[in-house]
């Protein structure tokens, strides 16, 4: 199942990707409307002021305002604001002074009450836009801002000259976002909402009207610092509501400074409606091509692919019980699996080939063993009853020729006796060592302080002779022949103090668990080894050369050896000539030790 799964995920992964791609193109292309429905709105809106500008403009040239006719600027006002349409709330004509002359909509003025002179006349002097035109004697536009009946209005004013040059009045009109609110009806999208900031982010209009009040400040809402840090663009971010939403927005009037801006916010299950049907029909398209693939490689991998290497997998297991003989069978397979049935055979047939040459080497180091066993029985029987004879007949002739015998046979004689005892020792030791492997006992449970006892009780004359100091740390339970491990003991433990400095022999015993197994250590105050005779000591029948004086037979170290490798460990020197000697064996632990 795993291997059909593995044959068909690319397939899958790829139409997924496919439609994760074709979802973040639709979701991009939302955007992008969005963002397109803001500068529609905006760009009516264009359309709407520019039109109401040059309308201003050609007003202030016209002889009625000139000459400052009150009544035909009213009727001409009048009638062009009819013309006009929604948006443009009033159409006034005021003096150099700042009264009224004549205004489409009677006392609209510019929508916000007018000042009085001391006369009781109205004046609009102390506006804004007048004191702009006034002084630049060019059009002016201020930003928008509400009126106090809520309306979001701005003023566009511009100068009448007379033929000198002077202002003689000036012709404004009052601007609202009702074309805009006209447009937005068209255009709104479902559930969609539709808003223009100003720059200091107060909330000028609203479609349709919602909870949240004209004049609220939304600066620092998370729609507002979007709209307002990026002024044009398309993002997702919380609306008005705190409910998510997807907002394109632009400047209403880039040309102006502090142009305010319109926002357009849609719900995201709206906006990304078409992205989210894309990923549906994907998903479903994606599980019937895997179904209908699962099956098609579930049918074909089971018998070109599963089958074959069920196969191959049940011959190994055969392999790895010792059932050599097995081979795999079967034709008309995919050329990388036939070709691994034939390496497969051949191996098989290699290995058998080699279990034949390993069980006819067994039979013959089992016959070499018994040769040796054989061997050991001659060395201890055969071997030794000549050197008996040699040993006896020597004390006898020694005995009765004694007085016969100077001072050079004496010495002649003492020599053949001690190389016919020391010949004995050898052949006793040669013995010992070959059975080391053969002749050991079961390995058991054994706390190491059990063997150290025997080993300290065995060597009690030589310590108390030498004035010898044994430390010992604690010791763990190992699993081991605790006979070999008491010889073990008692050949380092009898080398130090036998091979011992001037000082009293100092003696510690210690152990450690590093890597799996423990490390035994016996470490000596004495003269100790040089480096390049670390490998040399556990050698058979090697000695060094300050050792001659001593007495053995220089096997000790090599029964340690021997010992320690049974066990399945290994045994070293750590020394410096004048600084002592620390011997080092491993036990691996009870679950790494060999039967």
């Amino acid at each position: 199942m795993g291997l059909v799964l593995l044959a068909i995920l690319p397939a899958l992964g790829l139409a997924l990707y496919h439609g994760l791609t074709l979802r973040a193109h639709a979701r991009g292309e939302a955007q992008v409307e969005a963002l397109q429905r803001a500068q529609n709105l905006a760009a009516r809106q264009k359309v709407h002021y520019d039109a109401v500008r040059r309308l201003v403009e050609t007003l202030a040239a016209t002889t009625v305002v000139r000459v400052i006719d009150p009544k035909g600027c009213s009727q001409l006002f009048s009638q062009l604001k009819a013309q006009s349409g929604a948006g443009l709330a009033n159409i006034l004509a005021v003096s150099v002074t700042g009264e009224p002359i004549g205004q489409a909509a009677p006392d609209a003025g510019d929508l916000f009450p007018p000042e009085h002179t001391p006369m009781g006349t109205a004046t609009y002097a102390a506006r804004g836009w007048f004191k702009s035109v006034t002084q630049s004697k060019a059009c002016v536009s201020e930003p928008f801002s509400l009126a106090p009946d809520g309306q979001a209005m701005m003023t566009v004013a511009c100068p009448a000259l007379g033929w000198d040059g002077e202002v003689k009045a000036v012709v404004a009109a009052s601007m609202t976002l009702e074309a805009l609110s006209q447009s937005a009806a068209a255009l709104l999208p479902i559930n969609g909402v539709v808003g223009v900031l100003s720059s200091q982010g107060t909330l000028l209009s609203l479609l349709p009207d919602a909870s949240v009040s004209l004049g609220a400040t939304l600066a620092a809402s998370p729609l507002g610092r979007i709209v307002l840090g990026k002024q044009r663009g398309s993002a997702e971010t919380t609306g008005l509501m705190g409910q998510p939403k997807l907002v394109g927005f632009d400047l209403l009037l880039p040309d102006l400074a502090n142009s305010p801006t319109v926002f357009v916010e849609i719900p995201l299950e709206e906006a990304y409606a078409a992205s989210t049907k894309l990923l549906h029909e994907q998903a479903m398209w994606l599980a019937l091509v895997g179904v209908v693939g699962l099956g098609v490689a579930w049918t074909l991998g089971s018998r070109l692919l599963v089958r074959p290497i069920t196969s191959m997998v049940n011959a190994a297991e055969a392999i790895g019980r010792g059932e050599f003989a097995v081979r795999l069978a079967g034709t008309g397979q995919a050329l990388e699996l036939e070709r691994l049935r034939r390496a497969f055979n051949h191996m098989a047939q290699g290995l058998e080939e080699r279990q034949i040459d390993l069980e006819k080497k067994t039979v013959a180091l089992e016959n070499s063993n018994k040769d040796l066993e054989q061997f050991a029985y001659v060395a201890s029987h055969d071997l030794q009853e000549p050197l008996r004879k040699i040993t006896s007949f020597a004390d006898l002739l020694n005995k009765r020729c004694a007085g016969q015998l100077d001072a050079n046979g004496l010495r002649y004689m003492d020599y053949m006796v001690d190389g016919a005892r020391r010949m004995s020792q050898l052949i006793t030791h040669l013995l010992d060592y070959s059975r080391i492997g053969t002749r050991g006992k079961t390995f058991t449970p054994v706390d190491l302080n059990v063997p150290l006892d025997a080993a300290l009780d065995n060597l009690q004359f030589p310590i108390e002779e030498n004035d010898a100091a044994i430390v010992r740390e604690p010791l763990p339970v190992v699993t081991a022949d605790a006979t070999q491990l008491c010889q073990l003991f008692q050949n380092l433990i009898g080398n130090a103090i036998k091979y011992r400095s001037i000082a009293a022999p100092a003696i510690r015993v210690a152990a450690t668990h590093r890597d799996g197994a423990w490390v035994v250590s016996v470490g000596d105050n004495g003269p100790g080894i040089a480096p390049q005779h670390h490998e040399r000591i556990f050698r058979m029948f090697q000695r060094l050369q300050a050792d001659r004086e001593q007495q053995g037979a220089g096997i000790g170290l090599s029964f340690c050896k021997r010992i320690a490798e049974r066990h399945g460990g290994r045994i070293w020197v750590e020394s410096e000539e004048g600084r002592g000697s620390t011997f080092y064996f491993t036990l691996p632990d009870a679950e790494d030790v060999p039967a």
